[in-house]
């Protein structure tokens, strides 16, 4: 897996912009490792500073694109997480986007949530073997899980707001995850 310098890195490719602490949160380290981490590649060259938040630089995702397939070679050539991958393709990111633009289109509705509580369930038995692969997987089911957890309290920006760690929020960034580590490019 990525050491915690790239792991920096590829998080910011997941989250955009961030500080220190949003960046933890997303790839599991702890936020004084990930500010070291993100001073370093500041100076490196391969993150950017402003105003107390960060983000990769084309010389960052040049590196991380020339470790991926050294560090995910096993993982890439898997059987299991090739068809794992493939399953979540066709199926439960379709199903996810059909419910989130629903969601968009009519406002609250329990109908939806309940599509994604199934969606969120199928998500975990599809892609098992890549979670098991890749021991940080799992942060983004507990994420999903939490989202949904404030949607049920009726929060519904959870569902798909921008400003908060919503579902397609963190889906977004889960799927980017899911691409970045088996090579693949996002479907159309």
């Amino acid at each position: 897996m990525l050491d915690s310098y790239l792991l920096t890195l590829h998080g910011l490719t997941l989250r955009q912009l961030a500080d220190a602490g949003q960046l933890a949160d997303v790839i599991g380290l702890d936020r004084t490792e990930v500010q070291i981490a993100l001073e370093k590649a500041v100076a490196n060259g391969a993150a950017m500073a402003a105003r107390g938040s960060n983000m990769i630089t084309p010389a960052g995702r040049e590196l991380l694109d020339a470790a991926y397939p050294e560090v995910f070679a096993q993982l890439r050539t898997d059987a299991a997480i090739s068809a794992a991958v493939d399953a979540f393709e066709v199926g439960v990111n379709k199903d996810v986007l059909a419910a989130t633009t629903d969601w968009q289109l009519e406002g609250p509705d329990p109908t939806i949530v309940d599509r994604l509580h199934a969606i969120n369930k199928k998500l975990v038995r599809v892609l098992a073997p890549l979670a098991a692969a890749d021991p940080g997987f799992g942060r983004f089911f507990d994420r999903l899980s939490a989202a949904l957890d404030h949607v049920d309290a009726g929060e519904n920006d959870y569902v798909s707001g921008v400003r908060v760690d919503s579902f397609h929020t963190v889906w977004f960034q889960m799927h980017e995850h899911v691409l970045r580590l088996t090579g693949r490019e996002r479907p159309e």
